[in-house]
């Protein structure tokens, strides 16, 4: 990837309508030569503090380095890449409860459980076990609000599929491609990396405008509020920019985190197509503005208007109330982070800091 001496952030974990959704797992080569470090800790333990440090190290030996946040924290960092080196180092602990598949290979776990004064933590053993299920169960709560989400979104994307023409929306996309993507001959396919952009976080759902100012010197907006051209457009992007050797960043959607590509970066070509709903409006002054609309039937529009209207309102309803949940839960897990926090001895987790900086660097 292309190096750049502004921030690069992402998230690699979602309230998505399937509860948790994590990108760990597509985060790095676990086969190719390299150093990950997976580490196990409970909240509080300086997992986040001890990432910082080594993206700053990473940075200051001039290597390109993406940082991934929290969703649940977007202060706290779930993870730290270095690509140009197949480095990594991540939170392994829940929500993303992640692990290594060659342990002692390429993959390292490193425990701060060892920190922990246990007798502590178990004077308050009932507070930490009801803090710990209250905050699940605040997590669960605003999933079941992002799948009605999910649902009416659904909804209106069947309506507006039904008048929009399609082959006007198949040609725009190869005319935008031809365009903007060159093509190159006997091209290997290029590497897709799978981030997300965006997160619905206690703050409301978070964009990282920055990581596009970063990557790119043109962008090109998809104004699309009823997410039924835009998805296409932006798979067919992906697509062509592979298929002609590009690395791209192929940022889904937190709502559909599997399936719905919103953002699509091309370092390489220094290009961001951007797609522009009612969740985040382009703030970059693209110099493009594709206006989807254009491709649906106006008179059918007109027609469905008002149901369209109810399912947005419905829709913006439903993601305030899962964004409460996730703000009162930010607010048990700074509870819970409390108690780790008074059971870590943390000039044992100082010392496996240094120890883990001499090892990488």
């Amino acid at each position: 990837m292309t190096k750049t001496i502004t921030p690069v952030s992402f998230f690699f974990g979602a309230n998505s309508r399937k509860e948790y959704t994590s990108l760990f797992g597509s985060a790095y080569d676990k086969k190719t030569d390299g150093m990950h470090y997976i580490l196990k800790g409970g909240p509080g333990t300086g997992k986040s503090t001890l990432m910082k440090k080594i993206a700053v190290e990473l940075e200051r030996k001039g290597y390109f380095v993406e940082r991934g946040y929290c969703s649940a924290d977007p202060n706290s960092l779930d993870i730290v890449i270095a690509p140009e080196i197949n480095f990594s180092i991540l939170d392994g602990t829940s929500p993303h409860t992640f692990d290594a598949t060659y342990p002692g290979v390429t993959e390292s776990i490193i425990n701060l459980g060892v920190a922990w004064d246990k007798k502590y933590l178990n004077e308050y053993k009932t507070a930490i076990i009801n803090l710990s299920d209250e905050n699940k169960h605040l997590h669960k709560k605003a999933s079941e609000y992002v799948t009605l989400v999910s649902k009416l979104q659904l909804e209106t994307m069947k309506h507006c599929d039904r008048i929009t023409n399609h082959e006007k929306v198949k040609n725009y996309m190869e005319r935008l491609c031809r365009r903007e993507i060159p093509t190159r001959k006997s091209a290997e396919r290029g590497t897709l990396n799978k981030r997300f952009l965006s997160a619905i976080t206690p703050d409301g759902v978070v964009l990282q405008y920055d990581t596009i100012v970063a990557l790119s010197e043109k962008i090109i907006t998809i104004n699309d509020d009823y997410s039924v051209c835009a998805p296409a457009i932006m798979g067919f992007v992906a697509d062509y920019a592979l298929e002609n050797g590009y690395d791209i960043y192929a940022c889904y959607c937190p709502i559909f985190p599997t399936v719905k590509i919103e953002h699509i970066i091309i370092p390489e070509l220094k290009l961001c197509f951007f797609t522009e709903n009612a969740s985040h409006k382009s703030l970059l002054n693209g110099e493009k503005t594709v206006h989807t609309t254009r491709f649906l039937n106006k008179e059918c529009l007109s027609d469905i208007k008002e149901s369209l209207k109810f399912n947005k309102k419905t829709q913006q309803e439903m993601l305030s109330e899962a964004v409460k949940k996730i703000s009162i839960a930010k607010g048990i897990h700074d509870r819970l982070e409390d108690y780790y926090i008074r059971a870590t001895d943390f000039s044992v987790i100082e010392e496996i800091t240094d120890n883990l900086m001499k090892e990488i660097f």
